[in-house]
């Protein structure tokens, strides 16, 4: 996950990315997919970010923004992610969200004429299980043990979601979704069940964490944090991504 909005760090993920992208000949070593959010509700910079992306002209992997403000969604992604989420007190971002996805709408079919490219919208179940990060205060998010994550995400699955996605929360709090990964586990076999994606993120911070987390079922691993404060970001996406694709390997 990329922030546009981190000055230097985003700067430096950018030039790392880029790097990855032009120099590596091994698809299997590739992001599967590039995601693109911005803390500010009311920031502007995801469209010139994803126009960045657009003029290295090469083959990109599919691009997902995941927005706080209807301004941030950009006709450049190929996908959007329009959350249902599943452990909150309060609701307000659902209105935010549901503004967006109007706003989505009213200018898609506006520019439908024009001929324009419009994200997909992609519904999938967000689950927040760490109240004291950054993310979890802001949703007013509730704690809840494995079991209780569990038995929330039966009771409220839809059989439209596509995904699942599991957030510990900023790593600064000292969570971890590896720490968590009987529930993965569990999530990972409901997720089976509906033909779903399991998405799994926060406080990811060594190579270990992702290979415990491809073994227990992950299919998209979000990792954000870790590289927005490496000096050398591109050496750590490099590490990541090697030890999802020998995790995969040993498992066929």
């Amino acid at each position: 996950m990329i922030d546009p909005n981190k000055g230097e760090a985003t700067e430096r993920m950018f030039q790392a990315l880029k790097g990855i992208l032009t120099e590596c000949e091994d698809s299997t070593k590739l992001p599967l997919e590039i995601w693109v959010g911005d803390s500010s509700e009311i920031y502007r910079g995801v469209h010139s970010y994803l126009k960045r992306l657009h003029q290295l002209e090469i083959q990109l992997p599919p691009v997902v923004i995941f927005p706080g403000h209807p301004l941030q969604i950009s006709s450049l992604a190929d996908f959007i992610q329009m959350p249902t989420l599943l452990n909150t007190y309060r609701f307000r971002i659902k209105v935010v969200l549901k503004l967006g996805k109007k706003y989505h709408w009213l200018m898609k079919w506006c520019r439908r004429p024009l001929g324009k490219h419009w994200p997909i919208d992609r519904k999938y179940g967000y689950m927040v299980l760490s109240p004291q990060s950054s993310v979890g205060k802001k949703l007013h998010a509730k704690e809840l043990t494995d079991d209780q994550a569990y038995e929330e995400i039966i009771y409220k699955w839809r059989e439209y979601w596509s995904m699942i996605y599991l957030e510990a929360g900023s790593g600064r709090f000292g969570a971890s979704i590896a720490g968590r990964l009987d529930l993965v586990r569990k999530v990972k076999k409901i997720a089976h069940e509906k033909k779903a994606i399991l998405i799994t993120g926060g406080g990811i911070r060594t190579k270990v964490q992702v290979e415990d987390l491809v073994k227990a079922g992950s299919d998209l691993i979000v990792i954000s944090s870790v590289l927005e404060k490496s000096e050398d970001p591109k050496t750590l996406m490099e590490q990541f991504l090697e030890a999802v694709s020998k995790t995969m390997e040993k498992s066929l």
